[in-house]
């Protein structure tokens, strides 16, 4: 019995302290949607960089044969990227996903040299146009995400 209350009385004392010792919840970062105020085309800031997702999408079709994706569509949206800052830099894959009704797409880019995936770095003031290439299913609201952790933007392209 003693040795019940010796761990109730530890238990508590780890409760208590753990609580006072929290930190504040981070308050949730908003999309800053540009959606509403942007179109396609125009040009915005995203870390060190300028982008511009192109209003000339088209849809394409991976030609690989031994692929399992060979013969599948896909879009190929042009996006503009211009390094702002004083090093080499790339948009890295990692900053940027697809959505088609809430279901993340993953980026069929490495079927193609021309994918913003797998471009090199800019160096500083470069720029270069690349192309995301998203699976295509069937006509409708496809999301491009921008995503860094501090910031987020949310592009609709309507199909």
């Amino acid at each position: 019995m003693r040795k019940l209350k010796y761990i109730f009385l530890v238990l508590m004392l780890f409760v208590f302290v753990g609580c006072e010792n929290s930190p504040e919840p981070e308050p949730k970062t908003e999309y800053q949607n540009i959606t509403g105020d942007y179109q396609l085309g125009q040009e915005f800031s995203f870390m060190s960089f300028k982008v511009t997702v192109g209003k000339d999408y088209e849809v394409a079709t991976i030609n690989k044969e031994l692929s399992k994706d060979h013969n599948k569509k896909v879009i190929k949206v042009p996006v503009t990227v211009t390094n702002t800052s004083n090093e080499k830099d790339h948009l890295s894959m990692f900053y940027y996903k697809f959505y088609y009704k809430d279901i993340e797409l993953e980026s069929k880019g490495s079927y193609f040299d021309d994918s913003l995936d797998y471009a090199k770095d800019l160096e500083p003031n470069g720029k270069y146009t690349k192309y995301f290439y998203i699976p295509y299913d069937e006509n409708g609201q496809y999301i491009i995400e921008f995503n860094n952790l501090s910031s987020k933007y949310k592009i609709v392209i309507n199909i």
